[in-house]
């Protein structure tokens, strides 16, 4: 975004602009002139900033040390700075910040800064450059700085970017351009690297426990893929989103799992969502950012030990080919061998995530990302009969770490590759072609065995399983026009696209009773009436997907922001049976919009409403043989956002009512066969805080209530709450810095009760959790050691044992995830 024109200020208020300018650049960050004593000592703090733009870089500095900064923003644009970690003082920050830019940094006799062009900054220099004239606050001193444009630093981040910080303020899932958070009328949390690094986040589930409106773990400790409910429904398959690009699976064994690692952000963008992406769940869409290609130098290594003997390395490279080349570069990976709280269940990793960018100017630039994942792991399904676990049992209590399959059989073994590119020219200042492409492969074999009910009471407990292997591959192009122009007052963002989504996936399976398995004294290794090998594939599955959309965002003035977009779906399902070759296919189309508005007031705050629309394919027929309806979800939300300028802070709050309609419900003529007359109501209150301040003060902070119902039914849920539905969830972190080169973060999340079946006769009790992490600067502890870091992480601290949830198969229930605990070494350098 250009930097805001202002006329030429007359000589006598140019000063006065500029103490404007610091007070607008950031909180508690302040110019002093001459008379004002002498400039703050140089004092050291410990720093933790991630590379990232130098704007936000130099916003940060100044917030954090109560130094002001002067710069013209135009002189930052498309600069970036290097991670700054260690133990030093605001000016040495600012100068290694500065490293490599063409800038220099100039000192005014009361302390602050100056950012002005010049030879390249040295990283260390030798002394403090000689002070520039003290700036003076009052228009009456005749001393008179250039002329400034005034720009918060933080809004030239960028939208797949690193943020500063725990607080982003621009993302592109929203409305697949790059918006500022402020201007989108719909709910919208961005969890940054920054983030995940501070609380461990081993998962995209990990990383989204502290999100408002977010249940994630409801499936307990099961490491095949992540769970996660928005707004009280699933978003599963149909709503996981990777670059903007839809990651699918036939809602089988196989569902696609993302190494946290090689994430920049993870994104949930809150409600239907089908006006940008196609089909949809109801509740929501997450969309996982890839980390990108770094022109600055970045090197780190990690060694990680934990609970359940987990061993991990990983490590995160990157730079450009040299300071001419318009090439860039990223390697990311990761390898880990361990154990899980469930007795022969492994969670063992091996991930390489290669990334190669060309720019050969400002108006073209081509990513191309590649990743390779494979997942060695015992079967994670473990569900326990509900009397043993959530209701006492006359032999005792379930031992969480019981495994109640066989060792040997069960295993959860997954391979996946992807490649694909993102490529985006400029063709003039208002118009610019986007395109963006991915292929994956991907194979899973998945051995279960799971109880099915007590034998005369128990312990002694039935068993069933499969064994089967699940091939998928898909192709995904979204192409993209992107037009800015202005009418009269109205400022126009115009996308206009075409997206194409093809999915092809095959699998087979065989299913046998199992031998019976006592719970407190099992006894493993009695034949087995199948063998660990799946079966020759015996069903073949097909979609297709084609979209074109439109959408506007309108500008009027510096106060009005409007959204308008429509979309029109066709979609193709096929089954087909390879034993006799029939097939099964159900065409769909739909058309989805959505529509709303934000007021941009003073102070950063910005009102919005909004209403959206969304469709879901649904694959059958009723009992005269008519294929299903798409499922479709409507919502209306308001709510307000508080970003001010300058500031790493943001809160928001939403209020919504979200219905999915055209839900499968027993026809009560025919019990065999389902009826689209079924509808599920959610509405509620979302509140979230997100804080990066001085001193390395951290704050997450959320609050939700959902009360979610069956409003039409014909069976016996009417009017009740789903399963694994809390009423009312809330988390917070904060994170401080206690001593140089020691920061201590607290989280505690509660997590309400919810019900195990659909009549409200089986309560799962609420549960709270704590949290804690320790990070160390080495380098303020031992000499020699300024590139390490030390980060000590516990989840669920007190070790509490608590039924996650039930429902499950043969009154099965799920226990929570135990204590688990963390080591993680870093080098950066």
């Amino acid at each position: 975004m250009p930097p805001l024109s202002r006329p030429r200020a007359r000589p006598a208020l140019r000063t006065a602009a500029s103490a404007a300018l610091l007070a607008a650049l950031h909180a508690g960050a302040f110019a002093q002139d001459a008379s004002a004593g002498p400039p703050p000592a140089r004092a050291a703090q410990a720093w933790d900033i991630p590379a990232g733009p130098l704007d936000s870089t130099l916003a940060l500095i100044a917030r954090r040390s109560g130094r002001g900064v002067v710069a013209d923003p135009a002189l930052l644009r498309g600069k970036a700075a290097p991670a700054l970690r260690g133990s030093f003082d605001a000016q040495e920050a600012a100068l290694r910040a500065l490293a490599g830019s063409g800038l220099v940094l100039a000192v005014t006799a009361s302390g602050s800064f100056t950012v002005r062009p010049g030879a390249p900054a040295e990283a260390a220099p030798a002394a403090p450059p000689a002070p520039a004239p003290a700036a003076s606050a009052t228009p009456t001193s005749g001393a008179a700085l250039p002329e400034v444009r005034v720009k918060a630093f933080a809004d030239r981040e960028s939208a797949t970017g690193p943020a500063a910080g725990f607080v982003a303020r621009r993302t592109a899932t929203a409305t697949k351009t790059d918006t500022p958070l402020a201007e989108t009328p719909q709910s919208v949390s961005i969890v940054t690297r920054a983030q995940m690094d501070a609380q461990n986040a081993q998962s995209v589930s990990d990383a989204l426990r502290y999100t408002a409106g977010v249940m994630t773990e409801a499936n307990g400790p099961d490491p095949r893929a992540d769970v996660i409910g928005v707004r009280g429904f699933s978003a599963g398959s149909r709503s996981a989103f990777r670059d903007g690009l839809r990651d699918f699976a036939f809602n089988g064994q196989g569902g696609i799992v993302i190494e946290s690692y090689g994430l920049e952000r993870v994104e949930v963008l809150r409600g239907p969502s089908s006006v940008l992406y196609g089909q949809g769940d109801a509740g929501g869409t997450v969309n996982l950012v890839s980390k990108r290609p770094t022109r600055e130098d970045l090197r780190e290594v990690q060694l990680q030990l934990g609970s359940h003997q987990r061993r991990q390395a990983a490590t995160d490279l990157g730079g450009s080919f040299g300071p001419d080349s318009p090439w860039s570069w990223r390697l990311t990976a990761l390898a880990r061998d361990s154990a899980t709280q469930i007795d022969h269940v492994e969670d063992d990793r091996l991930f390489v995530a290669p990334a190669l960018t060309w720019q050969p100017n400002a108006d073209t630039r081509l990513t191309l990302l590649a990743d390779h994942q494979r997942n060695a792991r015992g079967q994670g399904y473990q569900a326990w009969p509900r009397v043993g676990t959530l209701a006492p049992a006359a032999f005792g209590t379930i031992s969480e770490r019981r495994f109640v399959g066989e060792p040997g059989f069960d295993r959860f073994d997954q391979r996946r590759s992807s490649a694909g590119y993102q490529f985006e020219h400029r063709l003039d200042e208002s118009v610019t072609l986007r395109q963006n492409l991915r292929a994956t492969a991907q194979e899973t074999r998945a051995n279960s065995i799971y109880e099915a009910g007590y034998d005369d009471g128990g312990p002694l407990v039935r068993r069933f399983g499969s064994a089967g292997r699940e091939r998928i591959h898909s192709f995904t192009l979204d192409n993209q026009l992107q037009w800015r122009f202005t009418q009269g007052a109205l400022s126009h963002t115009v996308l206009a696209g075409l997206d194409h989504q093809r999915f092809r996936g095959s699998d087979g399976a065989a299913y046998a009773a199992m031998p019976s398995l006592d719970l407190m004294n099992p006894v493993y290794g009695q034949p087995l009436p199948i063998g660990p090998d799946a079966p020759a594939d015996d069903r073949s599955q097909r979609l297709t997907q084609t979209g074109l959309y439109l959408q506007d965002q309108v500008k009027l003035g510096e106060r009005w922001a409007f959204t308008l977009g429509g979309r029109w779906d066709r979609s193709q399902t096929s089954t087909t049976t390879l034993a006799d070759g029939t097939t099964a296919a159900q065409r769909d189309h739909a058309f989805t919009w959505r529509a709303g508005a934000v007021y941009l007031a003073d102070g950063g705050w910005a009102p919005y409403v909004g209403l959206a629309r969304s469709f879901s394919p649904t694959v059958g027929t009723d009992a005269q043989n008519r294929a299903f309806r798409p499922e479709t979800a409507r919502q209306a939300e308001a709510g307000v956002r508080w970003q001010p300028a300058g500031q790493g802070m943001a809160l928001q709050a939403a209020v919504f009512d979200l219905r999915r309609q055209n839900v499968l419900t027993g026809d009560p003529q025919n019990p065999d066969f389902s009826v689209q007359r079924g509808e599920v109501r959610s509405r509620g209150l979302e509140l979230e805080a997100k804080a990066t301040l001085a001193r390395g003060l951290d704050l997450v902070a959320a609050y939700t209530f959902n009360d979610v119902e069956v409003t039409r039914s014909t069976g016996t849920d009417l009017g009740h709450t789903p399963s694994a539905t809390p009423r009312q969830m809330a988390s917070l972190w904060l994170g401080w810095q206690m001593l140089p080169g020691m920061k201590l973060s607290a989280g505690v999340r509660h997590v309400g009760r919810t019900w195990g079946d659909e009549e409200e006769t089986v309560a799962v009790p609420g549960y709270t959790l704590l949290d804690a992490a320790l990070l160390f600067e080495l380098g303020q502890w031992a000499a020699g050691y300024d590139r390490w870091t030390l980060a000590l992480n516990a989840s669920n601290l007190t070790d509490r044992r608590y039924v996650a949830t039930c429902g499950y198969f043969a009154d099965g229930c799920k226990w929570g995830y135990r204590r688990a605990l963390a080591a993680t070494l870093t080098y950066r350098w």
